[in-house]
C-alpha cells in the first residue's frame, strides 16, 4: 500500500523542505535521494516505516527522534560523526553505518534488538560500546583502527565477524563467541590464534596478510570448510590433518615446502588447492589425495607431484621453475602448463 507523502507532510517549513524530495512510501520503505541535508529526521515520525534509506546524504543527525517503527536503517557514506540520539529508536534490528566518520559507538549500547551492524570504514578504535548487544549475529568492523577483540566477548550469538584491515595482533576474546561460523580477519598483524580452537562451528576463516606461523589452534575447528592463510609466515601445515571437513585451502606466499600431509587426510575434499608464490624456491612436494579435483600453482618449484589415483580433472601450473609429476594425464579435462621450464611425465602412464 502506498502513502502519498504530499498529503501527510503538511505545510510547515520543515516538511516543505523535504516534500519535493520524498518518493512515495511503498511497503513501509522510504528512500531519500542522495545529497540531501538531513539534520532533522523528525519528519519520518509521520510515517509507519519499516526501512529508512538515507545513504549518500549529508549533515545527517540523530538528535531528533525519527520513525519509531523503523527496524532497518541504512546510512552509509553520509559523513556521520555523531550517533547521539540514535538510541531513541529501540526497534532497530539492522543498522548500516559504513563509510562515515564515526569514532564513538557508545550511543549504540542500548540498541539490544540489533542483529546486524556494519560500521566498516570509520575511525573506530574502541568497541566497548558494543558489549551489550548480545543479539547481534552479524558484525562488520572492517577498515578501522581496532586493536583487540576482548571488548566484544559478550556477543555470544555472533555468527559472522568481519575485522579485515584493522590493527589486531591477537584473536584473544574470540573463544567466547562459540557460535561464529564466518571470520574475516585479513590484513591485520595477527600472530596468535589462541582461542580459535573453541570455535567448533566455524566454517570459513580468512586470515590472509597477517603474521601467523602456528596453525595448531585450528585443530579444534572441526567444522572448518574454507581456510585462507596466504601471505603469512607458515612453514608447517601438518596441524590441518585434524580438519577433516576442510575443502578449500589457499596458502600462497608462505614458507611451506611440503603438502604431503594432505595425503593423510582420508576424508578431506580439497576441490581447490592454491599453492602458488612460495617465498622460498625450495622444491614443493605434494602427494595428491584421490579426493583433490583441482590444483593451482604458480611461480614456485614443484619437484615431486605424485598421484596414486586418477581423480584430478583440472591442473593449472604456470611459471614454474621446475615441475615433475607422475599421473595419468589422459584423465585430465583441463591442463595449463604455461611458462613452465621443465615438465617431466611418465611415458608409461601417458600411454595408458
Amino acid at each position: 500500500m502506498k502513502q502519498d507523502t504530499s498529503q501527510l507532510l503538511g505545510n510547515d517549513k520543515l516538511n516543505a523542505q523535504y516534500e519535493k524530495h520524498l518518493p512515495r512510501i511503498k511497503d513501509g520503505q522510504l528512500k531519500i535521494k542522495k545529497d540531501q541535508s538531513l539534520h532533522d529526521l523528525s519528519f519520518t515520525l509521520r510515517f509507519k516505516l519499516n526501512t529508512l534509506y538515507i545513504s549518500n546524504c549529508h549533515q545527517v543527525s540523530f538528535q531528533h527522534a525519527f520513525s519509531q517503527t523503523c527496524c532497518i536503517l541504512h546510512a552509509t557514506k553520509s559523513k556521520i560523526k555523531n550517533l547521539t540520539g540514535i538510541d531513541q529508536n529501540q526497534q532497530l534490528k539492522e543498522l548500516l553505518l559504513s563509510n562515515n566518520l564515526i569514532e564513538d559507538l557508545t550511543p549504540l549500547q542500548t540498541l539490544t534488538q540489533l542483529n546486524t551492524l556494519s560500521v566498516g570504514y570509520n575511525k573506530i578504535v574502541d568497541i566497548s560500546g558494543l558489549n551489550r548487544l548480545s543479539n547481534l549475529k552479524s558484525l562488520y568492523l572492517y577498515n578501522n583502527s581496532i586493536e583487540n577483540l576482548n571488548q566484544i566477548k559478550n556477543l555470544y550469538n555472533l555468527e559472522i565477524l568481519s575485522i579485515n584491515d584493522n590493527k589486531i595482533t591477537s584473536l584473544y576474546g574470540i573463544q567466547f563467541l562459540t557460535h561464529l561460523k564466518d571470520i574475516y580477519a585479513e590484513n591485520n598483524t595477527i600472530t596468535d590464534l589462541y582461542g580459535i580452537q573453541h570455535l567448533h562451528d566455524l566454517h570459513q576463516l580468512y586470515l590472509n596478510k597477517n603474521k601467523i606461523s602456528d596453525l595448531s589452534p585450528l585443530c579444534g575447528c572441526s567444522s572448518l570448510v574454507t581456510l585462507q592463510v596466504s601471505n603469512n609466515i607458515i612453514t608447517d601445515i601438518s596441524p590441518l590433518q585434524h580438519n577433516t571437513q576442510l575443502k578449500y585451502l589457499s596458502a600462497n606466499e608462505n614458507f611451506i615446502n611440503s603438502f604431503k600431509v594432505l595425503n593423510q587426510l582420508q576424508s578431506i575434499n580439497l576441490i581447490f588447492q592454491y599453492l602458488g608464490n612460495q617465498k622460498e624456491p625450495s622444491p614443493l612436494q605434494i602427494n595428491i589425495s584421490n579426493r583433490i579435483k583441482s590444483i593451482f600453482a604458480s611461480r614456485t618449484s614443484l619437484e615431486d607431484v605424485q598421484q596414486k589415483q586418477d581423480f584430478v580433472s583440472q591442473l593449472y601450473y604456470s611459471s614454474l621453475s621446475k615441475l615433475k609429476f607422475q599421473m595419468n594425464i589422459m584423465t585430465i579435462n583441463q591442463l595449463n602448463l604455461s611458462n613452465c621450464l621443465l615438465v617431466f611425465t611418465s611415458a608409461e602412464q601417458v600411454s595408458q
